[in-house]
């Protein structure tokens, strides 16, 4: 019975495995274009020059740029298209560093990364070959700003509303209780404590009382690397430190040590970081439409591209139709309702690019109606048109 049930197991995990994440897929952006108003014809490319057919793939040159490669797959009736760039080696070098310091990051702060030039989602900062995540702590203190309250003779302090009647502090009237009109008690990171912002902070330094001593700040990690690179230049450190002056610890800087590793993961043939994804998807997808390979409205093309990225690839993060919220979108899978994400990891695997740019035959596939009669096919047809005039008479 065991056997039985280990079997079924392994049926049922087998056509998974090739959905694994794929290492490749930092290197790429894909949709899947599964709307049910889309369709596609591959007629013209399966008989096109310079397309390569290997593992039920159609592999061609970017008409963006060359160097890249389009993948077009087809899988319950439904066609993928992937913009990939292919690995020159598959051992990447980095160098990284990180440190732990108090750390409280409000939406303006993350608002002046992004005039950097940074790339936010959630606490991680690209900006080309750099990468800086942030990892907060997270207090449990509460869950809502309903769950916190003031105490002390002047409502100076903010803390759990069940220990704020307890709270007992002098009646003597400091100048910075001034600056508590600029914020407001609430829960932040699972902390009771006076909501930061810059005007509050600004206050407080001005009447000479340290933010930490009146906001809760919770310790974070920050981990910094810089792909491509043994270490960082002088050039990617002062992009470092811009950003994190903004978030008032660019002191620590000073004082790490960064450390070169190098793992497995694909290096492309060119830089992904610099690399338009977005762009060379917006090239494919129209002269696709263009083309007649596939019907799709410009409508659905830019909305795909609001999600267009580099590493929007493979099982997990692949854009396509779905639900969201009780709303269809175009959208990263990942971020759709209920997805069910597979936790393995595939090989990467080598790309061949044809030799040139994909040519489209000018024949038409559909049967067409012969111009002319030669040869002995002559005979047969005034042999039938003698027997018609048999008939008529």
């Amino acid at each position: 019975m065991r056997l039985v049930i280990l079997i079924v197991g392994l049926l049922f995990f087998l056509p998974l495995a090739s959905a694994c994440y794929n290492p490749m897929d930092s290197l790429a952006v894909e949709v899947y274009l599964n709307k049910p108003e889309l369709s596609y014809d591959l007629t013209s490319l399966k008989h096109a020059k310079n397309v390569l057919m290997e593992d039920e793939r159609m592999v061609y040159r970017s008409h963006y740029d060359n160097r890249v490669a389009v993948i077009l797959k087809e899988q319950d009736g439904v066609l993928r298209v992937r913009i990939q760039i292919p690995a020159k080696s598959f051992n990447l070098t980095y160098a990284h560093a990180s440190f732990v310091t108090p750390l409280l990051i409000s939406q303006e702060e993350v608002e002046k990364a992004k005039k950097l030039g940074w790339d936010v989602n959630n606490l991680t900062f690209r900006k080309g070959h750099l990468l800086v995540q942030i990892s907060t702590g997270r207090g449990n203190e509460c869950r809502s700003d309903f769950d916190c309250a003031t105490g002390g003779c002047s409502g100076e302090v903010c803390t759990t509303r069940d220990k704020a009647g307890e709270i007992v502090t002098p009646c003597i009237y400091a100048e910075w209780y001034d600056c508590l009109r600029l914020t407001q008690c609430g829960c932040v990171n699972g902390f009771c404590t006076w909501e930061p912002n810059e005007e509050f902070e600004k206050c407080l330094k001005e009447h000479n009382m340290d933010p930490s001593k009146v906001i809760k700040v919770p310790s974070a990690e920050i981990w910094i690397a810089d792909y491509n690179k043994e270490r960082p230049s002088e050039e990617d450190l002062a992009e470092i430190k811009k950003l994190l002056d903004v978030f008032g610890v660019s002191c620590a800087l000073r004082d790490l040590t960064f450390k070169t590793e190098v793992t497995n993961s694909p290096v492309g043939v060119i830089d992904p970081y610099s690399f338009d994804f977005k762009q060379a998807l917006r090239v494919e997808l129209e002269w696709l439409r263009d083309v007649g390979i596939i019907k799709i409205e410009s409508e659905d093309i830019s909305a795909i591209l609001e999600s267009a990225e580099m590493g929007k690839a493979g099982y997990n993060s692949h854009i396509g139709w779905y639900e969201k919220e009780g709303k269809y979108s175009w959208i990263a899978y990942d971020e759709s309702d209920n997805p069910l994400l597979l936790r393995c990891v595939g090989q990467p695997f080598e790309l061949k690019l044809p030799e040139g740019e994909v040519e489209l035959s000018q024949t038409i596939s559909t049967p067409q109606v012969s111009q002319g009669v030669c040869g002995p096919g002559i005979l047969v047809v005034l042999m039938l048109v003698s027997l018609m005039r048999r008939k008529r008479l």
